[in-house]
């Protein structure tokens, strides 16, 4: 069973976390894929797996990555 999970993330320099976190898409994931995207006020996270672990796998590495990054941007 396929899973999906889109996340939007209200951010107030949403371009910058964006560019900070463009180069972990080149990183391959296993059983599934990853988009992210800026947006007026924040940033969308598009989780897809081929499972759910994979999914969860997935989601728990993206929001750990997204949380550390918002959090050197308000250093």
């Amino acid at each position: 069973m396929r899973g999906r999970a889109e996340i939007v993330f209200e951010l107030p320099d949403p371009e910058l976390v964006f560019r900070a976190l463009e180069p972990e898409l080149d990183d391959e994931l296993h059983r599934g894929k990853v988009a992210i995207r800026a947006v007026d006020n924040g940033m969308v996270l598009i989780v897809e797996g081929d499972d759910v672990v994979s999914l969860r796998a997935a989601l728990n590495t993206w929001l750990r990555l997204v949380r550390i990054c918002v959090e050197m941007v308000e250093i």
